[in-house]
């Protein structure tokens, strides 16, 4: 897995999580940026996912459904590959920028 704030790849071993199921983030160990996912894209991706395993199903086995069912397989489908670019980990939390004024009123 690669960090989207950083670029740098995370191991497995050295993920801490926070969370669960939908709304679960993780933390980058080089950066410590939390990183998460929409839970609206990810429930879309799933309901599309068995929307068009169900249609497809139904399709094949009864042929008589195929004028409603191959639409409804094509949109699933489509619905399927959208939610799937559009699921990105997004940066959620920065973590707290170090105090430098002293620095910065030194060569003021």
């Amino acid at each position: 897995m690669i960090c989207s704030h950083c670029g740098k790849s995370i191991l497995l071993d050295h993920i801490t999580q926070r969370g669960n199921g939908l709304s679960a983030e993780i933390q980058c160990p080089h950066c410590q940026v939390w990183l998460g996912r929409t839970p609206w894209v990810l429930k879309l991706k799933m309901l599309s996912f068995y929307l068009l395993l169900i249609s497809g199903v139904v399709v094949w086995w009864w042929p008589q459904t195929r004028h409603l069912g191959i639409p409804v397989v094509i949109l699933a489908m489509i619905t399927l590959l959208v939610t799937h670019l559009m699921d990105q980990l997004k940066v959620t939390e920065m973590p707290p920028k170090p105090d430098d004024s002293e620095q910065r009123h030194k060569y003021r």
